[in-house]
């Protein structure tokens, strides 16, 4: 039976929407309290991406400063950095295909005598050799 995944009261209404989207695509009988944390900085790195990316469609990538120069918006920054962060903490959480892959060959890894395991071991008899 899966757990529910409670949303915790400190997040932003933004972040607590992702949260409740991202949490059916997890295989929570392997959750534990690390990725809690893992799956609360991607939620909070969602709202702060989805903020700038609001502000920069409104209000562009640049602006006028009182002297006349055109500069970069803080958002820009903020934005890129959230989106790196979401992108770190997402293949650790196994929401990249990629990283789903790598996750289920190392779930094969530790069982005995499963196709999977072979396969892998297969793989790296390949790489090595």
């Amino acid at each position: 039976m899966k757990q529910k995944l409670r949303v915790p009261s400190w997040l932003d209404n933004m972040a607590k929407t992702e949260w409740k989207r991202v949490r059916e695509l997890l295989d929570l009988e392997t959750f534990n309290e690390t990725d809690l944390k893992a799956l609360e900085a991607y939620c909070q790195a969602y709202a702060k991406w989805k903020r700038c990316e609001i502000i920069l469609m409104d209000k562009g990538y640049t602006f006028t400063t009182p002297n006349g120069y055109e500069q970069q918006r803080p958002e820009v920054s903020i934005s890129n950095n959230a989106l790196s962060d979401m992108q770190s903490i997402s293949k650790e959480l196994g929401f990249t295909p990629a990283s789903r892959i790598r996750m289920d060959k190392n779930r094969g890894e530790g069982s005995s005598g499963g196709s999977n395991g072979k396969v892998h071991d297969q793989e790296m008899e390949d790489m090595i050799s």
